[in-house]
């Protein structure tokens, strides 16, 4: 700190997210002014502060976005000295450092995968673009798990030297898909930290950022290249590290949309408890992987159906043709921005939606769907063998449901 002994203080101003402050001062018997600002007690911190992280930090971010920081640079720095790794066995699977290799075999070989790659990129994009962004934490994992899998790929190349095309372009079309699949759950990530409208400067630094780190593993992987030479057992230990620091990354993520299981657990919460989960609580609880797979149908868990959102009136009247029924249920939902069908022998329950509806009718649609699927298994007795609302049920009603 600093001690002003005398001169008049004209102004004090406060500067900075730690509210640092600055003094303009009239020494005596002196017309100029005299600025004196707050000592920085370190200098490479501030330093490193500017450098590395958006302006305004931490007021101008999320509250999670220090923590998913630091595992994504951890995990970053796993991903780049195991890439390097394997970029060692891509160089001489081509035919780096072998005298009977031929450039134009090479050239064709890395024109021959790289079109997989775009045509791979295209595909992906196509078929899956328009979940990334409401299962931003799934792909971001998934994305970080592929490009493992495919420096795993490019490590066997040595090995079968004469399936070296198929190999790269096995690996180039995983990779163009975390390319894909990266870089939109990254977006998405960067647009849920930045608070202030800032979400050029948040992607700014996290590049920064990882270029740091990339610079870094680079000269770090080189160093155990030389020291070790290619140790498979080194890359293995990177590739282990690189996946769990990738889960805790985007675990520390608390997304404060909804999507499906998220919804389904904040509804689950609320039927059992009738309260309404934290943020925190949901991101904690919420499932990444296989949610929707064999055992884990959240949907199924909870209310015994299978919620289909959205779906089209061909898809359900192929199902149900009974043009009576159809005409009644309309009648019922006339003054509703959706309308509810059940098919009670497949158990499953359409969400039709209308044309203006609106993300507060889709959720008011989808909790009405999920509340009468548990009635009609209330009704019916045939809640499913893991359906949770069995016991929500008894509960209510106070009677055994067999």
């Amino acid at each position: 700190m600093y001690i002003v002994h005398e001169g008049e203080i004209l102004l004090k101003e406060k500067y900075g997210s730690m509210a640092k402050e600055r003094y303009y001062i009239k020494p005596p018997e002196q017309a100029n002014i005299v600025v004196l600002d707050e000592e920085n007690t370190n200098n490479v911190t501030s330093w490193f502060t500017k450098i590395l992280l958006p302006q305004g930090y931490p007021d101008s971010v999320s509250e999670d976005y220090i923590a998913y920081q630091i595992w994504d640079t951890a995990q970053a720095f796993c991903s780049t000295i195991s890439g390097t790794l394997a970029t060692q066995a891509v160089l001489t699977g081509v035919g780096v450092g072998d005298t009977t290799a031929t450039p134009l075999s090479a050239t064709i070989t890395w024109v021959v995968k790289d079109g997989f790659g775009h045509l791979g990129r295209i595909l992906f994009a196509y078929s899956h673009g328009t979940y990334l962004d409401a299962y931003s934490k799934k792909w971001r994992l998934c994305a970080d798990f592929l490009n493992d899998i495919a420096m795993c790929i490019e490590l066997t190349l040595p090995l079968f030297r004469n399936h070296t095309t198929a190999i790269l372009c096995t690996s180039t079309v995983l990779k163009a898909i975390v390319g894909v699949a990266g870089g939109a759950t990254r977006a998405a990530m960067t647009q849920h930290h930045a608070l202030r409208g800032n979400l050029a400067d948040v992607s700014a630094k996290d590049s920064a950022q990882e270029t740091a780190v990339n610079l870094i593993a680079s000269f770090t992987a080189l160093f155990i290249i030389s020291l070790f030479g290619d140790s498979i057992l080194i890359f293995i230990l990177m590739i282990i590290l690189h996946i769990i620091f990738n889960y805790f990354a985007v675990r520390a993520v608390c997304l404060k949309t909804l999507n499906e299981p998220r919804f389904l657990q904040l509804i689950d919460v609320y039927l059992k408890n009738e309260v309404i989960a934290s943020v925190s609580d949901i991101n904690r609880e919420e499932p990444i992987f296989f949610y929707q797979m064999g055992p884990n149908m959240l949907d199924e868990k909870l209310c015994g159906f299978t919620i289909k959102l959205g779906q089209s009136i061909k898809d359900v009247a192929k199902d149900s043709p009974n043009a009576i029924h159809m005409k009644r249920v309309k009648e019922i939902y006339e003054d509703r921005s959706y309308m509810l069908l059940p098919d009670v022998q497949q158990k499953v329950m359409f969400v039709l939606l209308r044309e203006n509806v609106t993300s507060a009718d889709i959720l008011c649609a989808y909790f009405h769907a999920v509340l009468l699927s548990i009635t009609i298994c209330a009704i019916n007795g045939n809640f499913g063998k893991n359906c949770k609302s069995k016991s929500f049920c008894e509960d209510l009603f106070h009677v055994e449901i067999s």
